[in-house]
């Protein structure tokens, strides 16, 4: 994911988009409009296999804040978030994309973002493709 001119594009290379074997793998993506910027979430794999979920933070207003980015199952289990302290974040600044290695289960995940000193938000659900 790379933030531009205040829009989100997403970049695939071709060692991301297939696994071994030359077959096609699942890409998804989602963002969350949070008012002071966008959170985004993307699934890269499939259900029942090894996949990387990646979380991003692209902040278009407001005051400069320090964040953690995570992610979440909708089906149990805790939060992921990263021991990276991105910051501090002012308007047209982002985190970049962090990434998680992991077995892609059935299911949805979400992004969080946590704001130092202020609390915790969630984005909107992506599902993992089947």
């Amino acid at each position: 994911m790379v933030a531009a001119g205040g829009a989100l594009l997403v970049v695939a290379t071709t060692g991301a988009a297939h696994a071994e074997g030359g077959a096609v793998r699942g890409y998804v993506q989602r963002c969350t409009d949070l008012g002071n910027g966008s959170l985004c979430i993307d699934v890269n794999g499939r259900v029942g296999a090894s996949g990387v979920i990646g979380v991003g933070y692209w902040k278009r207003a407001g005051s400069a804040v320090h964040v953690r980015l995570g992610w979440q199952n909708t089906t149990g289990g805790g939060a992921n978030f990263s021991k990276n302290v991105h910051g501090p974040l002012v308007p047209g600044t982002d985190t970049g994309t962090e990434t998680w290695s992991t077995y892609l289960a059935a299911g949805c995940v979400y992004p969080l973002i946590e704001v130092v000193g202020q609390g915790t938000l969630k984005g909107k659900e992506v599902c993992v493709p089947a």
